[in-house]
């Protein structure tokens, strides 16, 4: 009898199902993107891997549903609140991600399918982050044009880098994930299931007890590390564009981390290695899970998922 592979925890970056910013880009695309991503999936399904969880992101979505609301505006002047842009983001990319996952099973001869959970995750509605937005979200406006949106809409902007003037809006902590019970029962029954998607819909718990939706965003990221926490997964991998986390990056001493204590990796946190903007929320999400009694913790290139479960690739984090 085989023994059986570890129970694992998988985090997409938002570029799994990114086909650019074109708006000639067709819907075809977004399939065949997904279908390059979901393969390494498929092959550690293929491996005898069955106890899969899969998050995704969804900046580049979110900001396509801000591209056609500003294109619409005026037939539509209604703007569609951050909670329902990220509810809408999960069912499209769930749907396509599912979809494809269950197309390559079949192809295969393999005996699995997905299941997508629209997930809702609650923020605490005195988080700091309501009082100092700093996430960029959308397009980029020209200065006058982001002060009209400051004085119409109430908005927060801020130029960036140059490139023009985009919204910011909170990003509080994720503090619970309200469908977590029924994304387990669907692990236990088998499924591959598609959950948390772009951190989760953000809603606060009122006095009444029921949950209501926010104008912010929670990082992906961070919702998986908690996500994998609670579900007491073996290996939490969160897959992005590098192939290693860094230190020293773009450097001429830069050198590429591959198995590391959570020790030496906190010390390597510490001194700065790791961005804010790129590899920070990763390295602070992979140590989380660590710290909260995880396993093993893997960042790597979206490609390389089985030979990174392997120890072949990738930045492996480990308890000391």
């Amino acid at each position: 009898m085989s023994e059986q592979k570890p129970s694992v925890l998988i985090a997409f970056g938002g570029n799994a199902l990114d086909v650019g910013n074109s708006a000639n880009v067709h819907q075809k695309e977004e399939f065949i993107v997904a279908r390059r991503a979901m393969s390494s999936v498929v092959d550690i399904v293929q491996a005898g891997y069955d106890r899969i969880i899969l998050t995704h992101g969804n900046g580049p979505q979110v900001g396509r549903i801000f591209l056609q609301q500003e294109l619409t505006k005026s037939q539509f002047p209604r703007q569609i609140t951050l909670d329902v842009c990220v509810a809408d983001s999960q069912g499209r990319i769930g749907y396509i991600l599912q979809n494809v996952f269950d197309n390559l099973c079949h192809q295969r001869g393999l005996d699995k399918m997905a299941s997508t959970v629209v997930t809702q995750v609650v923020v605490d509605k005195n988080d700091g982050a309501f009082l100092k937005p700093n996430k960029p979200i959308g397009l980029f406006y020209k200065e006058e044009e982001a002060k009209k949106l400051i004085e119409e809409r109430d908005w927060k902007m801020k130029e960036d880098a140059g490139r023009g003037w985009r919204r910011l809006v909170p990003s509080p902590k994720p503090m619970q994930i309200v469908e977590e019970s029924k994304i387990l029962k669907l692990v236990e029954s088998g499924f591959m299931t598609i959950a948390c998607g772009g951190g989760g819909i953000p809603v606060v718990v009122n006095e009444q007890g029921e949950f209501r939706g926010v104008e912010a965003v929670i990082d992906k990221d961070r919702t998986s590390a908690l996500l994998a926490a609670n579900a007491k997964v073996d290996v939490f991998v969160i897959l992005t564009e590098a192939n290693f986390c860094y230190i020293n990056y773009k450097k001429p001493n830069e050198k590429a981390i591959q198995k590391v204590k959570y020790s030496e990796m906190e010390k390597y946190q510490k001194e700065g290695h790791f961005l804010e903007g790129s590899m920070g929320p990763k390295v602070e999400a992979a140590m989380d899970f660590i710290r909260k009694g995880g396993k093993r913790a893997i960042i790597a290139n979206l490609y390389d998922l089985l030979p990174a479960l392997s120890g072949q690739c990738g930045t492996e984090i480990t308890a000391d």
